[in-house]
Order: C-alpha cells, then sequence, then structure tokens
C-alpha cells in the first residue's frame, strides 16, 4: 500500500519561512553591523592620526647667550655655562651641552658649539668662541667690557685688541713703529716682569753670570728727552734705526729692559752668550735680532730683552734662531711719516 506524502500546512509554511530567514539573516546582520563598525574605526583613527600629525611638536628650543666669546689665560677656568638659558614651547626642564675639544691648560682658540633637544628630537645649536691666551699677557680681561674695545685680525690670522689707545695682539701689548701707546701709559715695570727678571737673576748666578738693569722702565717724558736728543746728534733718519719716537718705545709698556752692556759687544761676553742662550727659558726675548731689522725697524741691539712669559719665548727662541714678534704675528713696524 503506498504511502502518502504529508502536505505542510499553511502555517507550516510559514513558520519555515521564519526560520529560513534566521538562519540566513542574522550572521548576515551581524556580519554587515561588524564591518561598519571597523569602518568607522578605521575612519576615526585615521582622523586621529592625521590630527596627531598636525599637532606633532616640530619647535626647536631656543637657547639664549649673553656672549659668543670668552676670553681666559692659560690655567684659568671659566664656567662656560654660567650665562646660557634654554626655552622651550614644552616647558620642560631642558639642559645646555657643550660639543667640541677643548682645554684651559692649552693656549689656542677652540670653535665650540651649545646645544640642547627636546622630548620631541627637536635640537637646537648656538656656535661659540673660547680664547685661552698664553701665560704672561698684559691685557686685563677684565676690562672687556662689550662696546669698548675694537678687535682686528693680524696677516697671520691672530686676534688684535684696541682699548684705550693700546693695541694687543692675543693679548699681549704692542709698541713698535706702527702700534703706539698713550702718553700717560705705564708706571714701572710690570710685576710679572719682575718677577720673572729676579729667576733669570737667581738662575744666572748659579753659573756665576750677574745680570743686571741699565735701563727698564721709561715714561713718555724721558723717551722723548732720549729721541730728541738722537735727532740732534745724528737727524731724524739716523735716530729712527735705534731710537723709539715717543709712544712708540717698548720701554714704556712696563715689560722691556737693556741688560748688561749697551753695546754690540756684548755678543762676546759670557753674560751676553748666557741672556742669548737661556733668556727665553725666564719668559724674555732678544727683542731685535741681527739681520731682522726689516722686520723690527731697529738695528741688532743684543742688550734688548721684553719679557713675553715663557711659552711665546720659547717658540720666538726657535732654538736659539730668534723669530721676531713682527714676524710670528703678522705685523707691521714702520712709522705713518
Amino acid at each position: 500500500m503506498a504511502k502518502r506524502k504529508k502536505k505542510l500546512t499553511k502555517i507550516g509554511k510559514i513558520f519555515f519561512c521564519i526560520i529560513a530567514l534566521l538562519i540566513i539573516g542574522i550572521p548576515l546582520c551581524f556580519g554587515t553591523i561588524y564591518f561598519l563598525n571597523k569602518e568607522e574605526n578605521t575612519t576615526e583613527n585615521n582622523s586621529l592620526k592625521g590630527r596627531n600629525s598636525v599637532n606633532q611638536d616640530t619647535e626647536k628650543p631656543v637657547i639664549t647667550l649673553t656672549t659668543k666669546l670668552f676670553r681666559t689665560k692659560v690655567g684659568n677656568e671659566v664656567d662656560l655655562l654660567k650665562d646660557v638659558t634654554v626655552t622651550d614651547n614644552s616647558n620642560e626642564n631642558l639642559t645646555v651641552n657643550i660639543e667640541g675639544d677643548y682645554d684651559f691648560g692649552s693656549s689656542g682658540t677652540y670653535n665650540l658649539k651649545y646645544t640642547a633637544t627636546d622630548s620631541s628630537g627637536n635640537k637646537a645649536s648656538e656656535d661659540f668662541t673660547l680664547k685661552v691666551y698664553m701665560n704672561g699677557i698684559n691685557l686685563d680681561l677684565s676690562k672687556l667690557v662689550e662696546g669698548n674695545y675694537q678687535t682686528f685680525t693680524t696677516s697671520k690670522g691672530y686676534e688684535g685688541i684696541e682699548l684705550n689707545g693700546i693695541t694687543y695682539i692675543e693679548g699681549f701689548i704692542i709698541a713698535n713703529k706702527t702700534y703706539s701707546v698713550p702718553e700717560d701709559y705705564g708706571k714701572d715695570l710690570e710685576e710679572e716682569t719682575k718677577n720673572a727678571f729676579n729667576k733669570m737673576v737667581a738662575a744666572a748666578k748659579l753659573d756665576n753670570i750677574n745680570v743686571n738693569i741699565q735701563s727698564g722702565f721709561r715714561s713718555y717724558e724721558k723717551q722723548s728727552t732720549i729721541y730728541n736728543r738722537h735727532v740732534r746728534e745724528g737727524g731724524t733718519v739716523e735716530a729712527d734705526t735705534y731710537s723709539a719716537r715717543p709712544g712708540h718705545s717698548e720701554h714704556q709698556t712696563g715689560t722691556a729692559m737693556d741688560l748688561n752692556w749697551i753695546d754690540t759687544r756684548l755678543e762676546e761676553r759670557a753674560d751676553g752668550k748666557w741672556l742669548f742662550a737661556n733668556a727665553y727659558k725666564y719668559g724674555f726675548i732678544l727683542r731685535y735680532p741681527e739681520g731682522k731689522t726689516n722686520e723690527t725697524g731697529y738695528i741688532y741691539e743684543p742688550w734688548h730683552y721684553r719679557y713675553v712669559g715663557e711659552e711665546l719665548a720659547a717658540k720666538l727662541y726657535n732654538n736659539g734662531n730668534w723669530i721676531t714678534v713682527e714676524d710670528y704675528f703678522g705685523l707691521t713696524s714702520v712709522y705713518e711719516n
């Protein structure tokens, strides 16, 4: 007997359709919601990234300096960070560092740099210079107030300073035919020159040599008297070869002296030979060497010594082949008229 197929009732058909829609629709609905949310999140993230990119800190810190040039003497350290400040838009407490090598114990010009970096990686920098002068300088560094002096560079690249009518090269006072000192400058030998001379005298005695001063400090007035006498005796042209015009004499600087015997034959004597070979050890140089008249402007004077400090004196001694101040620094020694 054949079985009869059961037919779905109308209600069954409706129920079946509902079940089918639920099975297919729910995943579709959740899938649509998921993808919509994902797209919305992606759009929001991209928007945030864009805003962060716009707001990213790209501003460098600001370094403020009171000076870009420090000067000091060998052995005298200065605080290079004392008057340096740094500010930043992030209000961070930033520190300033120094880039470059320098040595307070060695003379020279050091080109350095201040640097500061904030947390965003923005770096600021400012260049500055440290000049460490040799021992034996005559320039009082405390008198260098900004605006009251002028600077220049010699033909050999050394720094010149003009202060109160006086010219200094690398801190050493210069008096020759080109450069002069004021009438009221100087009163006596400088203290450092005196101390160095006394050390040299004591050393010479150990070698049975006597060293004494024939002529030390000379005022403007005294030099004027001496020079005018030489002019009367031999004329201006001749006098200018061995006597300085007033204001142009190294004796007025308090750093120079005529020693033992004012005669070229001093070079043949034991004391003259000792001075020639040893004076530099105590900071003194033979100021007017033989054969260097075209540089110094003066004839050979084996008795005239100038104090410049041991470091420069050793360089100018040059193993007995004296280098002149003019040649070393790149200076002239010529009267204007």
